[in-house]
């Protein structure tokens, strides 16, 4: 009998050794990702995106949900991050896009935030026209970087930050915080009517390594109108040319050349004019870069531009996409769109794509569309040199998705997704935990708790708690915002990146429940994301009365998340195989001995 307890521990000690030694060995290999970063985790000074009217306010007024514009108005949106994590945030990237409404009257400017090791984050917020007109474009014009102490170098190409790859920041140490501030113009028909100047910028031609020919569009209303540009090396436009009459009644082709420009530099222009009625208007501002080597401009072709199938389509929105060989020469590039071939009455903000040879990817994304409706969309481009367009594709909204997230207490959630083949990953996390109370075993509380684990920003949150028969309502913390026929309505709002909170529902048996009697609450909390589909996560909790008294009824999404995660994973099968194969080899060993030792 010794021998036996001699060997039996023996084979233990040899056993937990070499799990030892396997979980060195493979232990390591579990995390392949490697170390993680993250952004603007927790609680945050200011929201990831915040804009102002550099118009009329400058940029010390930075609004959080709206900005108000006019047509011809300077918009300015600060992009706020903070490595919040304990690893260095490597090639963080800054993408803005801005979505003009079909109407014209607004639009929405959507800022993501991204890194090599970082997951996206990303926030919205709503531009809004306060005067008269139609918004057709927001152009780009500079873009600035600042960290917490003040300016500092922007690493990557100032324009990148309105294409789909972003701008590139710099790595970001833990702990490090960035700021990222980017000036537009709006663009658009202002209600004057036709009877007043209008003019359009255009792309600057003959660029020299020391002069530059500014050109734009003029057509004089009733009367006579002076036309001019003001241009300078920053969105300030310090400088200004000669000016132009256009008779009363006329369009003309204006240019003006501006000389003793600096080499390799990047200057801004627009084109200015009034008439003698009192109308004023102003162009969109423009860049252009200047020769690096005095060898005279090499911008000699028209771009080269390709339209690509839109992705991102659902019921009320799509991405536009388009390649665009600038062929040497500053090109800007945007989409025209409608719901008619014949007619592409709509078109996006332009894009600077710079003035290189390669092809160069944008996008666009457009909002407020109408469901179930075929667009027709195409990408243009335009330097210097000419203008080129892509073919015309087409894309059909469809009907509004709901995603239902369904988890139940007593068994690992089951996803269903609505017109989609598979589960989507969850933006919200929702946890429900019942408990009976401590002194009198008929009153239930029930915890709904939710977490934003994402990088969006969540609007329109609502929490909906339908009282079951079996339960009547006590009470809740915070209080409800509606209790419409035994429905309990909290209005959430907006959940940030993040953000958490819980509410307590405080209930009591019905008079005739028992013991066995089955008691199913459901919460269920619907939301919008930057998609623009209405989701739905629902969780429930489903078991008798008996079974909450006794303790049960509380469930996480993480809890099944890793064990989902755990048994999907292939090394740890083949540990786990291994682990078992040694077990049964020592049993074996151990009842050979035993029967040995029998025998002695």
């Amino acid at each position: 009998m010794n021998k036996f307890n001699k060997n039996g521990a023996s084979v233990l000690k040899a056993t937990f050794v070499g799990f030892v030694v396997l979980v060195s060995a493979f232990g390591p290999m579990i995390n392949v990702a490697g170390a993680a970063a993250a952004f603007n985790q927790g609680s945050q000074p200011r929201q990831l995106l915040s804009g102002a009217n550099g118009s009329e306010a400058g940029t010390t007024n930075w609004e959080e949900s709206s900005v108000d514009v006019e047509v011809d108005d300077k918009l300015s949106f600060m992009v706020y991050f903070k490595n919040t994590s304990g690893e260095v945030a490597t090639d963080p990237r800054v993408s803005i896009s801005i979505d003009i409404d079909s109407n014209g009257q607004g639009a929405v400017a959507t800022a993501e935030v991204w890194a090599d090791n970082a997951p996206t984050i990303s926030d919205s917020i709503n531009i809004d026209l306060s005067g008269s007109g139609e918004i057709m474009s927001i152009s780009h014009t500079e873009t600035h970087l600042y960290n917490a102490h003040g300016l500092i170098a922007l690493p990557g190409d100032e324009e990148d930050v309105v294409t789909s790859g972003g701008v590139a920041v710099g790595n970001v140490q833990a702990g490090g915080i960035r700021y990222v501030i980017a000036n537009f113009s709006v663009n658009g028909d202002d209600g004057g009517g036709s009877n007043g100047v209008e003019v359009t910028t255009l792309n600057a031609d003959d660029i020299d390594d020391n002069s530059a020919v500014l050109v734009c569009d003029a057509d004089a209303g009733d009367a006579d109108a002076d036309v001019w540009f003001e241009w300078g090396e920053d969105s300030g436009l310090d400088e200004e040319t000669t000016f132009v009459t256009v008779d009363s009644n006329d369009s003309d082709r204006i240019k003006k050349t501006i000389t003793g420009l600096d080499e390799d530099t990047k200057y801004y222009f627009r084109c200015i004019a009034d008439d003698d009625d009192g109308n004023e208007d102003t162009g969109s501002t423009k860049s252009f870069t200047t020769d690096d080597d005095g060898g005279g401009s090499t911008n000699a072709d028209e771009p080269d531009v390709v339209t690509i199938s839109a992705t991102g389509v659902n019921n009320t929105s799509a991405t536009l996409r388009g390649e665009v060989d600038p062929n040497g020469d500053n090109t800007d590039a945007w989409f025209e769109w409608g719901t008619s071939a014949s007619n592409l009455n709509r078109t996006t903000s332009n894009q600077d794509m710079g003035d290189g040879t390669n092809d160069v990817s944008f996008s666009s994304n457009i909002s407020g569309l109408s469901e179930n409706t075929t667009y027709y969309f195409r990408a243009m481009a335009e330097n210097g040199e000419g203008d080129d367009q892509g073919s015309i594709l087409s894309f059909r909204t469809g009907s509004p998705i709901v995603n239902v997230v369904t988890r139940f207490v007593d068994v690992f959630r089951t996803i269903e997704v609505a017109a989609e083949p598979e589960p989507e990953v969850e933006a919200l996390i929702i946890t429900l935990n019942a408990n009976a109370g401590n002194t009198d075993r008929r009153e239930i509380d029930y915890t709904v708790s939710y977490e934003n684990r994402t990088g969006l920003t969540l609007t329109d949150v609502v929490l909906t708690v339908p009282m079951p028969n079996e339960l009547d309502f006590v009470g809740s913390d915070p209080r409800e915002s509606l209790n419409r026929n035994d429905e309990l309505v909290y209005n959430i709002g907006t959940v940030r990146p993040g953000e958490q909170d819980s509410f307590l529902i405080e209930t009591e048996l019905d008079n005739g429940v028992d013991a066995n009697d089955e008691i199913r609450f459901v919460a269920h909390v619907s939301y919008n994301d930057n998609s623009r589909v209405t989701k739905i996560v629902e969780v429930i909790d489903e078991g008798s009365f008996g079974q909450i008294a006794s303790g049960g009824g509380a469930f996480t999404a993480a809890i099944a998340d890793a064990f989902r995660g755990l048994f999907t994973n292939p090394l740890l099968w083949i540990i786990l195989f291994i682990l078992l194969v040694t077990f049964a080899v020592r049993y074996m060993l151990v009842a050979k001995d035993r029967r040995t030792s029998t025998l002695v």
